[in-house]
């Protein structure tokens, strides 16, 4: 069912949709507080995502959830296809996700489409392979052809974009590789450097990253089974809630606590002795630096966006991309209280470097280029 408020601007962002509380959500609430702007989106999930409420301007909900993978995929596509024809009173439009490039049909004539790529369609390009693997013959051909038909969409609606942001170096070496476009710009992400501030060193480390298979927080909960001494706190939801809670059972020192608020998630990020995030060849990673703002160190991974964000040794502890669990138990044991405390104010300079007002300054400066162009 749609749901709208009311155009109440000029400029509007079109996102994929608010399925969780993720970073590319963050952003976009961030970046329409900062230009003023209106909000259109698939679906918005109230209970897992964030409220309507923090919506600062107008919102456009084009549909609903569908469900499954698949459908869920060709609906998002029907939708910005043939229900996003509000787009054509805006002057200013900035795209952000991948199934919602198709919307450019319905921009007016003369109008530049931005892009604010976090990257390019995952499962369709770096991590193919990835998906395909220990898939049934039958299911893995079917999802061969799923990856064609998204990639020929994706490619359609990438070329008719008229300026292309990527939020990192790695994002955009992906689209040189696999889009044979240099970007425009590179935009780092917004970290909310006055929410996440330092508390206190408490006796546990944290999880808050979404709990899915390329996240990999089941390797985390594995290496802490490994130590009883260690607390550790997982608080985030995701497909792979539920195998982390049964991994937890039995283990006193895990806590498995799902999706938290807002302030809550502050507070166990301002107490804790570091947060761990060891994700696949993460886009960018704006956990590390949400980590850093409240002075906590990120144990990460030494690959993807992590390497743009965590100074090993200085602002965390990088492991290897090939690591083992008894990896995650060294860096563990590496970061104590005491180490968590002599990074704390490097981790605090850092993060200042990707505040959210330097992300709204450079993207007011592109939109104001855009306009004189």
């Amino acid at each position: 069912m749609r749901y709208t408020t009311g155009k109440k601007s000029n400029i509007l962002i079109i996102h994929d949709r608010f399925m969780f509380r993720g970073g590319a959500e963050r952003l976009v609430l961030d970046l329409a507080k900062g230009l003023k702007a209106d909000i259109m989106t698939a679906m918005w999930n109230e209970q897992e995502s964030f409220s309507r409420e923090d919506v600062p301007f107008g919102l456009h909900v084009l549909g609903f959830d569908p469900g499954r993978a698949v459908f869920r995929y060709l609906y998002f596509q029907y939708l910005f296809l043939a229900k996003s024809k509000i787009a054509r009173e805006y002057d200013v439009v900035i795209f952000s996700g991948n199934n919602c490039l198709s919307a450019y049909l319905n921009i007016k004539r003369g109008v530049k489409k931005i892009f604010y790529c976090h990257t390019p369609v995952r499962h369709a390009y770096d991590l193919r392979e990835f998906y395909l693997q220990n898939m049934p013959w039958l299911k893995r051909q079917i999802f061969r052809f799923l990856i064609f038909g998204s990639r020929l969409v994706y490619w359609w609606g990438f070329r008719k974009m008229d300026i292309v942001i990527a939020n990192s170096q790695n994002v955009a070496e992906r689209i040189r590789k696999y889009l044979r476009r240099e970007p425009d710009y590179i935009v780092y992400p917004p970290i909310d450097i006055d929410k996440f501030k330092y508390i206190d060193t408490e006796d546990y480390y944290l999880s808050f990253a979404r709990v899915d298979r390329l996240k990999r927080v089941t390797d985390i909960v594995k290496a802490f089974q490994r130590m009883p001494d260690k607390n550790l706190i997982v608080a985030s939801g995701g497909d792979e809630l539920e195998t982390v809670k049964k991994l937890s059972e039995n283990y006193s020192n895990i806590q498995i606590l799902g999706w938290v608020d807002d302030s809550t998630l502050a507070d166990l990020v301002g107490r804790c002795i570091a947060t761990i995030y060891i994700p696949i060849n993460e886009d960018f990673g704006m956990t590390p630096l949400e980590s850093m703002a409240a002075g906590k160190p990120c144990i990460g991974v030494a690959e993807g966006g992590l390497k743009e964000t965590i100074i090993h040794n200085q602002t965390g502890y990088l492991i290897s991309p090939d690591y083992t669990l008894d990896d995650i138990v060294k860096a563990v044991h590496f970061i104590d209280k005491d180490k968590s405390l002599a990074m704390k104010d490097t981790c605090i300079a850092h993060a200042r470097k990707f505040s959210s007002d330097n992300f709204i300054q450079k993207m007011k400066e592109i939109v104001e280029k855009t306009k004189e162009k």
